[in-house]
């Protein structure tokens, strides 16, 4: 798997970098092309130096947990069924508690959420060096609360922001590809820094937790000192609930792009669980801090794809491929999830790289989709909403293989694949809507 690993770093690394150059205009076309004042790019560029270095240093910090989470766990001599109950414990408070984070960022405000973001999960990380089951479940339950906030307040804080300046909206999608390519980046040089970390350097599996605290710290300092704060609506939190399920309810979009994220983000979160397990098994130690930075540059290929594919095509039909090509993938996975033999392990893995693939055109289409339709008076309460039915869709899924109802990693795959089929549909319907809607 190592050499496998290496292979595809070096191949991706490649295709990544071709991508990018391909879409570099000469300067004559990008003047002629220019769509923008020079006034309003430089407002933008001022607002993206603001918005991205704390938001990237607040993903930095949460992809150096991603690829030793599952392996710390073992570290500390737990099984797979008390794994599998922690795992369910992060999404079932990302359910119950993370969904008032939404409400609680309009009304409070997304700048002091994202203060909140960063003092949680540095807390989450320091539960780790305890290897009680009962401290780390804890752990587990303040990282639901954070992982929320990362995805709901950043997000609002910032199109909030590019709004409340007039600039273009087009600018948006470009700003969250922008993210989502840079996101990848960081994602690859935490999985490279946390296999040093831990192979190299033979620090074990808590080191790349204690290294994201001083980042989650500088991450706090930057929104502290640079970020203004903005709100949504300031009724209170139970109004906040009833409002953001009214404007769902009776704007039927609104409710597709709900279900669309509730279907395929739960599919993510049960691969994020799987996929170390699927390609471990039967071996005693593989390369994760690589194979995580290869899905990371899966992940930028994808968010390569859209920023060319956008030109041409709506957020609509980029996220109608998206969510194809993470059917496929999983579909292909499902066939060959529980064997234990090499080529059935390579097969999964270049199917795992496929899968990010699809999510790096996933996120910047769903966002710019979010950004067009969701009002911002309840973006952060209505994103949370959306988190509800993917949570219980994680939690159902993970309960049923802790309960052994469920133990095939084929079968579960499957289960994801089904998920997927309606997501597919969901987002092939929203075409007429979306159209209405621009």
């Amino acid at each position: 798997m190592d050499v496998a690993a290496n292979i595809s770093l070096v191949g991706l690394s490649l295709t990544s970098l071709c991508l990018y150059l391909a879409q570099i205009k000469p300067t004559g076309e990008k003047n002629k092309k220019e769509s923008s004042s020079v006034e309003s790019q430089s407002k933008l560029l001022t607002l993206q130096r603001i918005y991205l270095p704390a938001h990237l240093l607040a993903l930095f910090s949460d992809w150096l947990q991603g690829p030793y989470v599952f392996q710390l766990y073992k570290y500390h001599g737990h099984g797979d069924k008390e794994i599998a109950v922690m795992f369910l414990a992060g999404y079932l408070s990302s359910c119950v508690f993370g969904t008032l984070t939404g409400p609680m960022a309009d009304k409070y405000g997304r700048r002091c959420l994202g203060q909140v973001f960063c003092i949680i999960c540095g807390l989450s990380c320091l539960t780790k060096i305890s290897p009680n089951f009962y401290v780390l479940l804890f752990g587990r339950i303040l990282s639901g609360v954070s992982t929320s906030c990362l995805y709901s307040v950043f997000e609002s804080w910032y199109v909030s922001e590019h709004k409340s300046q007039d600039l273009p909206t087009a600018d948006i999608s470009s700003t969250l590809a922008l993210i989502t390519t840079a996101n990848s980046v960081l994602a690859i040089t935490a999985g490279l820094f946390s296999d040093f970390l831990v192979q190299g350097l033979s620090l074990g599996p808590l080191a790349p937790f204690i290294v994201a605290i001083p980042c989650l710290a500088s991450g706090l300092i930057l929104i502290s000192l640079k970020w203004t704060e903005n709100y949504g609506s300031k009724t209170s939190v139970l109004e906040l609930y009833k409002e953001g399920a009214k404007i769902i309810w009776s704007n039927w979009p609104i409710m597709q792009i709900g279900i669309i994220q509730g279907l395929v983000e739960s599919s993510m979160f049960i691969f994020v669980y799987l996929w170390t397990p699927t390609l471990s098994s039967g071996q005693e130690k593989i390369p994760l801090g690589k194979i995580f930075a290869s899905f990371m540059l899966s992940i930028m290929i994808g968010s390569l794809i859209f920023r060319f594919l956008v030109k041409s095509a709506t957020a609509q039909r980029i996220l109608s491929l998206a969510t194809l090509v993470f059917l496929s993938s999983t579909l292909v996975a499902s066939q060959f999830a529980s064997s234990s033999d090499s080529l059935s392990k390579y097969i999964c893995y270049v199917a795992f790289l496929f899968i990010e693939i699809s999510l790096g055109m996933y996120f910047p289409s769903i966002g710019t989709l979010r950004s067009n339709l969701v009002p911002g008076s309840h973006r952060s309460t209505i994103i949370n909403l959306f988190r509800i039915p993917l949570n219980l869709l994680t939690v159902a899924t993970l309960l049923a293989i802790k309960s052994g109802v469920v133990e095939d990693r084929r079968l579960v795959f499957g289960i994801t694949s089904v998920f997927l089929t309606g997501a597919c549909l969901v987002t092939y319907s929203i075409k007429v809507e979306e159209k209405k809607n621009k």
